[in-house]
Formats: structure tokens, C-alpha cells, sequence
């Protein structure tokens, strides 16, 4: 049994369900729709969300979470879906954890299409819950997931080196639908409003660790599910390289690396050099020291709260998030 499925253990029920209702809300009569559909279940991954859903639903209900979490978190796994498929057009990617993207199946105007339908679906479920609050979540999510991407390729075009700024936009491009998952959870739940501040906190610290995983990814050449070098391909400064290029950006060496990543297009070879640039000057144990840092702080906080199986869960998704391989 995977790490993952021990962890949902407690709410395995519901992601049962969650997964029937993801396949009800996206029922279409396209059969390319269909087929990118059945195509995309199969592609996108452990569902981590959901299960944050669930676990900090159950932790703060002290019991099985309620119907009304298992709609939002279909919401929610929506736009993270949505934003997978853009991205995949964005980066001209071919493959998604061994799968075709659905830009290469199609092309990218059927794919940015797809991504629209499913974005448009979850815009529907939200209004249908009800629930002013969560509407309004719902509604920013895709204003802040966009303006982060659109604000890491404008770091990446001024060569912006700022750690300060780095954890700003992956704050907005992923961090913030962690939060939105934890904070929905609370609405769902009655929580009262510091609950709703303490679990917002907590995801947004999941978040950031997660997203800083997935940076590190893009420095090493074994499968983890998506293509590897892209973010150096186009500029993106993410937090190893950021660190390692702080740490000496008044050196040769330095100035050499910031005349690479000037260049348009950015060779394989300055790729592979930048790369272990990041790694000979310390990048990646730094960035590991960051995630082990905001999964500590992510823990005081649950911690706060009653042991139940559902809290074991949540720190043991903590650990999953910041040692995960792909």
C-alpha cells in the first residue's frame, strides 16, 4: 500500500464519492471532451487536495466530513485541473506523468478550450453550493493562479533576483488554492473564523513546501511525472538556482550564469550547466531546509488542535508533501 493511501485511510469514503461527482459535474456531449476526461483522471495525480478537503474537514468536525466538502472539493480539484491543462499548452509539454497531454491528442486550441470547460464547470458547482464565502474563493482562485503564472515569466524576462519575491508568486500560483482547500474545509464545517485563519495558514504552509518540491524536480533528470529542465528553458529562476546565484552574483561564475539565462533561447547546454551550478553551490539543501521549515510551522499548528485519526493523517500528508518523489 502507497504512502498516499494509508493517509486517506480515514476518508476513504469520501474520495470514493469525491471521485464519482468529479466524473458527474464534467458529463458532456462531446466524445473529445469524454475521452480527455477519462484521459485526465488517469494523468493528474494523487488528488492531494481532496484529501486536504477531507482530512481538515473531519479533523475540525471531530467525525466523517460533511456532504457539503465533498461538492467544494470537487470545485476546487477542478480549477487545479484546469490550470494543469493551460499550463500544459504554456510549456509546450508532451507528456504528463507518462501520459499525452491533451495538446499533443489535439492541439492547443481544443486544449485551452478543454481547460475552459472545466474551469467553467467548477464556476457552476460553486454557485449551485450556495454559499456566498465559498462562491467568492472560488471566483478568486483563478484570478491569483493566473496573475502568479504570469508574474514568474515577468521575473523570469527581468531577471529578478529576489527570494522575497519568488515566495510571493508561488504563494499566488499554487499556494493559494492549498489555503482555499483548508479554508473551504472550515466554511463546510462551521469552523469559527480563527479556525478558518489557522487552517487557511496551514494550507498555505503545505503549499509553499509543495510548490518548492516541485521546483527542485526541474533539477533532476529521473521521471517524476512531468518534464524536467522546462522552468530553466524559460528563465524561470526558481529557489536553488535563486539561492545559489544570491549566494555569488558578485563572482564571475555568477555573472556567467546571469549572462546564460539572458540569452533567448536557452541552450540544452546552459540548461544543463545552470543546473549544476544549483546544486555544486549549495540550491537544493537550501530549498529543502525551506520545506522542512514551513512543514514544521504547518504542524505547531495542527498540533493545536485534538489528536484524532484524522490530525495523524494530516502530519503524515505534511511528510508525504515534503519527501514525495514525484
Amino acid at each position: 500500500m502507497q504512502q498516499i493511501d494509508i493517509i486517506k485511510a480515514p476518508v476513504a469514503e469520501y474520495v470514493a464519492d469525491f471521485h464519482s461527482q468529479f466524473d458527474e459535474i464534467l458529463a458532456t456531449k462531446s466524445e473529445w471532451l469524454q475521452d480527455a476526461i477519462e484521459r485526465l483522471n488517469a494523468s493528474t495525480g494523487k488528488k492531494v487536495r481532496p484529501v486536504l478537503v477531507a482530512l481538515m474537514a473531519g479533523m475540525i468536525r471531530g467525525g466523517e466530513p460533511p456532504k457539503s466538502s465533498i461538492d467544494a472539493a470537487v470545485l476546487l480539484e477542478l480549477i487545479h485541473t484546469a490550470t494543469l491543462i493551460h499550463d500544459d499548452v504554456i510549456d509546450e509539454a508532451s507528456t504528463r506523468r507518462g501520459q499525452p497531454t491533451l495538446n499533443v491528442i489535439y492541439d492547443n486550441r481544443v486544449a485551452v478550450l478543454m481547460g475552459d470547460f472545466v474551469l467553467s464547470s467548477a464556476l457552476i458547482g460553486a454557485i449551485s453550493l450556495g454559499d456566498l464565502e465559498v462562491i467568492q474563493i472560488i471566483s478568486s482562485i483563478g484570478r491569483e493562479l493566473t496573475e502568479g503564472e504570469i508574474r514568474q515569466f515577468e521575473s523570469a524576462d527581468r531577471l529578478r533576483l529576489s527570494e522575497e519575491n519568488y515566495y510571493d508568486i508561488i504563494r499566488q500560483k499554487t499556494a493559494v488554492l492549498f489555503a482555499s482547500c483548508a479554508r473551504i474545509a472550515g466554511i463546510m464545517t462551521g469552523a469559527s473564523a480563527p479556525d478558518k485563519e489557522r487552517l487557511t495558514q496551514i494550507g498555505e504552509y503545505l503549499g509553499m513546501a509543495f510548490q518548492i518540491r516541485d521546483d527542485i524536480f526541474d533539477y533532476y533528470s529521473a521521471d517524476v511525472g512531468k518534464p524536467t529542465g522546462n522552468d530553466l528553458r524559460e528563465g524561470k529562476i526558481t529557489l536553488p538556482l535563486l539561492h545559489a546565484l544570491l549566494e555569488t552574483e558578485d563572482t564571475p561564475e555568477g555573472q556567467h550564469c546571469l549572462e546564460l539565462l539572458r540569452e533567448r533561447p536557452i541552450t540544452e547546454t546552459a540548461v544543463a550547466h545552470l543546473t549544476r551550478y544549483a546544486i555544486e553551490h549549495g540550491g537544493i539543501s537550501y530549498a529543502e531546509a525551506r520545506i522542512a521549515d514551513y512543514l514544521r510551522r504547518a504542524k505547531e499548528l495542527l498540533l493545536s488542535y485534538p489528536e484524532s485519526v484524522y490530525r495523524h493523517s494530516l502530519i503524515s500528508l505534511a511528510d508525504y508533501i515534503g519527501s514525495r518523489t514525484h
